[in-house]
């Protein structure tokens, strides 16, 4: 019996396209035998394999998301610093991401922390087998400290730009940790409805592929049946998840339903949807 190991690398929502078109398969082997059938099965698909270990295809796997996870701190530090001092994190991106030694694709985008699982599981991985071997690698330690404290980023800056949040309403645009998924577990945008709640904000959100939440969930969010809804008598709106509907969305007509013209968009995504309007008050992560 043989063995061979290639770590997935499948994304919710684009896994069909990923398996289909991969930049390249990661494929650890203990045998030349093993290495040919392997080859003669993938063949159809690609003929880019990088051929390892068993064991350096595993730590391939956790390697690249600890990297992934590193490069998101790094970038939304880089932008918490640019917010004070006037500098633009999306001007200073395109500076990092023109250096060839860097380059265009680098995981660099300010904006929001990173949520789900994928990339906190394998920090956590690193953390635990590096304390089972006796390896220091406080590195990872403070990614998570890090990605934690910038989860906080749109609670603190709604607070900062209306102060008390007991009497306020908020609009949440998108629930699930990330678009084209129905996924709610380790949503970013959840634990901001849970935060504005705490605080005593009215809370209400839009999510297309939301049609019911958990009872601990729908005892402190109001569900909107469309995308005009949440704006309708809001204080703010936060763009939470980047849902491509949401870029049909008229936005002098929904402006004009808000109580007030702000709009927190971490990732720019709705910029050219909200943030060229002169009446808008558009936040964004990385400038001030």
């Amino acid at each position: 019996m043989s063995f061979a190991y290639s770590p997935e690398n499948l994304r919710l929502g684009k896994a069909i396209d990923v398996f289909s078109n991969p930049d390249r398969v990661v494929m650890g082997v203990r045998d030349e035998d093993t290495r040919q059938k392997i080859q003669t099965v993938l063949a159809p698909i690609t003929d880019r394999i990088e051929w390892m270990s068993v064991e350096s295809a595993e730590m391939t796997k956790h390697a690249l998301n600890a990297f992934l996870a590193t490069s998101v701190v790094f970038i939304n530090e880089i932008a918490r610093i640019c917010e004070r001092v006037g500098a633009d994190a999306k001007e200073v991106e395109r500076g990092l991401k023109s250096e060839s030694r860097i380059g265009a694709k680098a995981y660099l985008g300010p904006g929001g922390a990173f949520a789900g699982g994928t990339l906190a599981r394998d920090i956590a991985f690193l953390q635990t087998i590096g304390e089972k071997i006796g390896v220091d690698v406080p590195l990872f330690q403070a990614v998570e400290t890090s990605n934690q404290a910038h989860k906080a980023w749109a609670y603190q800056r709604l607070s900062h730009v209306l102060g008390v949040l007991s009497d306020k309403t908020i609009g949440i645009m998108g629930l699930t940790y990330k678009p084209n998924t129905d996924t709610l577990r380790r949503s970013s945008a959840v634990e901001l409805c849970k935060q504005l709640a705490q605080s005593g904000a009215q809370v209400i959100a839009y999510d297309p592929k939301v049609r019911n939440l958990p009872d601990e969930l729908a005892s402190i969010i109001t569900l909107a049946p469309n995308a005009e809804a949440p704006f309708s008598g809001a204080d703010a709106v936060v763009i939470a998840t980047e849902w491509a509907d949401f870029k049909a969305l008229d936005a002098l007509t929904v402006i004009n339903t808000m109580r007030q013209p702000i709009i927190l968009d971490a990732n720019r995504f709705l910029r050219d949807t909200f943030g060229i309007l002169p009446a808008v008050r558009y936040y964004t992560v990385g400038k001030s």
